[in-house]
């Protein structure tokens, strides 16, 4: 049973813009229809500091429906109590650009949850050219030769 002092606490001033009307709304956040919600890879990483989740997504273009990055966050905190981190792998500049704006949810100047994943594309992932150093980081070395067709004047081997 919810009690009258913590129904008193819902009367507090918050500071948001002045508001035409208000409505309230079901309180019930149960959702009682299953809705298909995938991610492209989640894997689960143990470190020195703790577990985390690395929930990797392609992008290959804007899609500004990508705010539902959040509830996939929010959702895998709450069903495994570790900390997710979202990773967005592309190979488009613009779109690399895009994907690292943060997503803001809440009053403006504060807050209430902001996305921000790390983003890896043409600008920030070396192209790697060496054997070696591409034995070294397998993942790492195919994600670069990905990017390396995409950049004018390179071929296969990612030299001009």
């Amino acid at each position: 049973m919810v009690s009258s002092s913590h129904e008193g606490l819902h009367q507090l001033c918050i500071p948001i813009p002045e508001p035409r009307e208000f409505a309230v709304l079901n309180a019930d956040l149960t959702e009682i229809e299953p809705v298909e919600r995938r991610v492209d890879t989640l894997l689960q990483a143990e470190t020195d500091e703790g577990t985390y989740l690395l929930v990797v997504e392609s992008q290959g273009k804007r899609d500004d429906d990508k705010r539902s990055r959040a509830y996939y966050l929010s959702y895998l905190y709450a069903k495994y109590r570790w900390e997710p981190v979202l990773i967005v792998l592309t190979q488009s500049k613009s779109t690399a650009r895009w994907a690292a704006q943060p997503i803001r949810l809440g009053l403006p100047g504060w807050h209430s949850l902001t996305v921000r994943p790390l983003v890896l594309g043409p600008e920030n992932v070396p192209l790697i050219a060496d054997e070696a150093e591409a034995k070294r980081d397998v993942f790492l070395a195919a994600f670069s030769s990905s990017h390396a067709w995409s950049m004018p004047g390179r071929g296969r081997s990612g030299r001009s």
